[in-house]
């Protein structure tokens, strides 16, 4: 399989995500709350005059922009994922974290997708499964969903039959499967089914809302040129940063922080020296605002995931029937035709 580190960084920086629906679902409250909030209506015996109403309109309008830019998951979330709650353990849901995202990444580039495509889209499935459960949702299906919909986020759409035979390309070569999917046949049904109605469920589980996702390859260029550093520099810490999207670490620390951990680890790799800037009494990581020790965790975590096994195909802990279980596919087909 290809690893995120063997795509090329394009020639300017990755732009975060800045778009946004307010639609709020019954399924997604405790994230469209503080938009609910913010929108708050009073009445006219509440507001004494028309300046004392505009102030009000304002401060809210200041309170939904600043809530709105969060994009860090809050504690009481990180504390215990749905699928630990259904009995999975951490190790075993990080693999198949670690595996969806990978497939999310080759079928980007079997697409040839740009990279921001593939971080939203890698960042859309870890904050769906920090709302269900990899027993509920099958890792392969959600992949496929994430990767569909970053497209619309990002701009860069592709049909719906394009994303369907870039994942059976995937399937079948790390399964090393014989079987052809054909436009309008039972597995090409089933599949298609299966993508939109996962497509619906995770517009649903996120409040139909996209936050403003800000990726560490934004800063990479720009640090790296900070710190007199050449294009092999870059290439590498943007390596790292593709290899970061694998971890939920997007969600639980900042851009800034991850992009500092992956200038530091291509700089070791590449043994190349960063400028000191110790006579001045504030290291360079300090300079664009991030703390020593929060870099020593990311970069932690980040080397950590070469320690891992290769994963090439992993069975889905959802029950129920399998997306690529003919009986599945055919039982679709004969249910439309109905």
């Amino acid at each position: 399989p290809l690893l995120a580190s063997q795509v090329q960084a394009v020639g300017v920086p990755i732009h975060g995500v800045a778009r946004a629906s307010y639609v709020v679902s019954d399924g997604a409250r405790e994230t469209a709350a503080p938009l609910a909030a913010a929108r708050r209506r009073t009445t006219m015996d509440d507001a004494p005059s028309s300046i004392d109403r505009q102030e009000a309109v304002d401060e809210d309008d200041d309170k939904l922009l600043t809530e709105h830019h969060v994009t860090l998951l809050p504690p009481h979330l990180l504390r215990e994922t749905p699928s630990q709650r259904d009995g999975i353990a951490r190790d075993e849901e990080d693999e198949h974290r670690r595996w969806a995202c990978g497939l999310a990444q080759e079928a980007g580039i079997l697409l040839k997708l740009p990279q921001q495509v593939m971080c939203t889209a890698q960042n859309l499935l870890h904050r769906f499964y920090y709302r269900k459960s990899l027993k509920s949702h099958d890792a392969f299906v959600a992949a496929m969903g994430c990767l569909f919909l970053a497209s619309k986020v990002e701009e860069k759409p592709k049909r719906l039959r394009e994303v369907l035979f870039a994942f059976h390309y995937v399937y079948k070569v790390r399964t090393n499967a014989t079987g052809k999917m054909e436009l309008g046949g039972a597995m090409y049904a089933g599949w298609k089914e299966s993508l939109v109605t996962v497509e619906r469920t995770i517009l649903k589980e996120l409040g139909f809302s996209f936050y403003v996702i800000e990726h560490a390859h934004r800063f990479i260029l720009f640090f790296v040129k900070l710190l007199d550093g050449d294009a092999a520099l870059a290439q590498e810490a943007w390596a790292y940063c593709n290899d970061a999207l694998r971890t939920d670490l997007q969600l639980r620390s900042r851009a800034e922080v991850i992009a500092c951990a992956a200038v530091r680890l291509a700089a070791a790799k590449l043994r190349r020296t960063l400028p000191s800037l110790e006579k001045d009494g504030v290291d360079w990581w300090a300079a664009f605002g991030v703390d020593g020790g929060e870099l020593e965790r990311a970069a932690a975590e980040i080397t950590a995931l070469y320690a891992a096994r290769p994963l090439g195909w992993l069975p889905s802990l959802a029950p129920g029937p399998r997306l690529t279980d003919p009986a599945f596919a055919a039982a679709v087909l004969q249910r439309q035709e109905a």
